[in-house]
């Protein structure tokens, strides 16, 4: 335990004093998340206040009731009206520096038309310079505002015309009264499509740490043993009077220690920024926990004991690939084969659930180690834990098959030896980079 301890000691001390790791897996994901909420909020606030502060010209070529109506809706909202009555639109479209943003035409039928049920355009023109989205918020917000005016007048068409009911019985002759049932209880006044909204943010960000956790973790292992060859350390270190297997244990628990400090940095940034994007949204007072979607301790407990494991098998496939390197540059190109087992079945099960997917699919996707921790992820919430316990016994045999192997590969001469050459006859990467590897093991003489 003493050697084994050394080693992983080594191992941390190494990852620690490169910058490049600790600027990429530590500070960046700590930094990064935050000033991505920290902006989004500035850009939502800018936006509202766009939204707050919007100034019209305004051509009114209308002396009715109906246009005095619509300019009073304007003002109750806040809207500061320039009068451009006096002008045509195309005179103002080029106005230096205009206090407006939104020029509105009102046209001179507008309240006969509207005292004798017919309809009526009215125009709005959005000066644009930037071509930004900030720009079209103004004529938005004034949409709305027309549209809460149009109702007015509809409610007063309806209630002429059905004098013995109310307008929004006229207008909504059926009703819809959508409940969700959770644990077969019924929500109150909580739609499923908000649930699910909710569901969605949450099962998003555990498969993203996940992914992001099992590739910095398994690229770190395969350059720590690239590097330990390119610089032939490794030569030296397998001469001490260490047991392979704790060499290759020490290195596997280096990573993890590491790890575990690059995804807690990791999931604090992703967590603002989580939360800085929810507080946005219209669902942020939702709390899952009190309509009954609140994750149980044994599903916490089958996500940590999944993604261990998960954790070990992808840094015992690392490692194995890192030993067939002969350099760092060898050993990243090589890892790409791990990340397509680690991508695929996050992002599908991100999107859909496992039982939604064909058959074949849902083989592919139960055959890959590193699917389970996602699926455990859902399980937390639905309680179906069987295909996660079946899971955990596969992903031991995996893993034990893994780990087998590359204490197999450490405990002989093969690890200074056997390698995958990454280039071509002359010395240059060929057009099928994985064939020319294949094609390209042989043992340095």
């Amino acid at each position: 335990m003493g050697a084994l301890f050394n080693i992983i000691r080594k191992e941390v001390k190494e990852m620690v004093r490169d910058p490049r790791l600790l600027l990429g897996m530590i500070i960046v994901p700590v930094l990064i998340f935050p000033l991505m909420g920290t902006a989004m909020s500035a850009t939502v606030e800018s936006v509202e206040q766009s939204a707050s502060n919007i100034n019209i010209a305004l051509i009114n070529n209308d002396i009715g009731n109906g246009s005095a109506r619509l300019i009073d809706v304007f003002l109750d909202k806040g809207v500061t009206i320039h009068d451009r009555s006096e002008y045509a639109p195309e005179e103002l479209f080029d106005e230096p520096d205009p206090e407006y943003s939104v020029i509105v035409v009102i046209p001179p039928d507008f309240s006969y038309n509207i005292e004798n049920d017919s309809s009526v355009v009215v125009k709005f023109y959005t000066i644009m310079e930037t071509y930004s989205i900030s720009e079209e918020i103004p004529s938005s917000v004034l949409r709305n505002y027309l549209r809460e005016y149009i109702q007015v007048i509809v409610d007063e068409r309806l209630t002429e015309a059905f004098p013995d009911q109310e307008p929004w019985m006229v207008e909504n002759p059926v009703l819809l009264s959508n409940e969700a049932v959770i644990h077969g209880e019924i929500v109150e006044n909580v739609s499923p499509g908000r649930i699910s909204e909710q569901m969605m943010l949450q099962s998003m960000m555990i498969p993203m740490v996940m992914m992001m956790l099992l590739i910095m973790a398994a690229q770190l292992a395969a350059t720590s043993v690239a590097i330990e060859k390119e610089e032939k350390t490794l030569e030296t270190l397998l001469t001490m009077p260490v047991s392979r297997n704790s060499i290759l244990f020490g290195k596997v628990g280096g990573v993890v220690a590491v790890s575990i400090f690059a995804v807690i940095a990791y999931m604090a940034g992703l967590s603002y920024y989580i939360s800085s994007m929810a507080s946005m949204s219209d669902d942020a007072g939702l709390n899952l926990a009190e309509i009954g979607l609140a994750p149980s301790t044994t599903g916490i407990i089958l996500l940590l004991v999944t993604l261990f494991l998960s954790l070990i098998a992808a840094l015992s496939v690392a490692v194995l690939l890192g030993a067939l390197t002969e350099d760092v540059r060898s050993a990243q190109a090589l890892m790409g084969v791990l990340y397509v087992p680690i991508f695929i079945p996050a992002i599908a099960l991100m999107l859909v659930d496992i039982s939604q997917l064909p058959s074949a699919i849902q083989g592919v996707i139960y055959a890959i180690p590193f699917s389970y921790p996602v699926l455990a992820a859902k399980a937390m919430y639905t309680g179906l834990y069987t295909p996660i316990f079946f899971g955990i016994i596969y992903q031991v045999i995996f893993t034990a098959v893994m780990i087998l192997l590359a204490g197999k590969l450490f405990s002989t001469e093969k690890i200074l030896t056997l390698k995958i050459n990454l280039k071509n006859s002359k010395g240059k990467g060929g057009p099928f980079p994985l064939l020319n590897a294949l094609q390209g093991m042989k043992k340095k003489k």
